[in-house]
């Protein structure tokens, strides 16, 4: 039988915890990167990473339904961004500045899943990063995709799925509505 004394077991158990510490760590690390086609943090299908795959977009796994982007007629100030990054301000915006109910942006924004409420309309250009990872992020039911980018109070930006293309379009048409949210 081996006997420690209480400061060796205090040692060995400091020396445990630290390894426990560092490894847990490194673990964590690694289980929080995210390559495309990933399950990301919300349980939706990654399709866009940077920062090694620390950060990015998800993709809600399936369609929110089919909705008019709104207020035509209106300009939306703040709802013009069309880079990457730019659709969750765009969606704000809209959100804030329209208040017809059932618009594109709002559905996207009420999008809910697995405790994550954060959810946006693609921008222009995030939308265009949706459709080049289309097979992998799956589950497309419509033609074409709203946008949370505007080009005036008549018009937005749309993504066809069926082509490699975006065009305006206007605002009171029903296109498809598909959440994403940043990681």
């Amino acid at each position: 039988m081996i006997s420690h004394t209480p400061s060796q077991i205090i040692r060995q158990g400091v020396i445990i915890l630290a390894v426990s510490w560092l490894f847990g760590q490194t673990l964590a690390q690694a289980a929080d990167t995210y390559a495309i086609g990933d399950r990301g943090p919300a349980g939706g299908i990654v399709f866009y990473v940077k920062d090694g795959g620390l950060h990015g977009l998800e993709a809600a796994p399936e369609d929110q339904g089919s909705a008019s982007w709104g207020c035509y007629g209106t300009y939306i100030s703040g709802a013009v961004g069309t880079a990457i990054s730019t659709g969750a301000a765009n969606t704000t915006a809209i959100v804030a500045g329209c208040a017809e109910p059932g618009i594109a942006a709002r559905v996207a924004s009420d999008y809910s899943i697995n405790g994550f409420g954060d959810w946006f309309l693609p921008s222009k250009d995030e939308l265009a990063l949706l459709y080049a990872h289309r097979t992998v992020v799956g589950a497309f039911a419509y033609f074409d995709y709203w946008s949370s980018s505007q080009l005036n109070g008549n018009n937005a930006w749309i993504q066809s799925f069926t082509s490699d293309s975006q065009s305006l379009d206007i605002k009171y048409a029903a296109f498809s509505v598909r959440a994403v949210r940043a990681f």
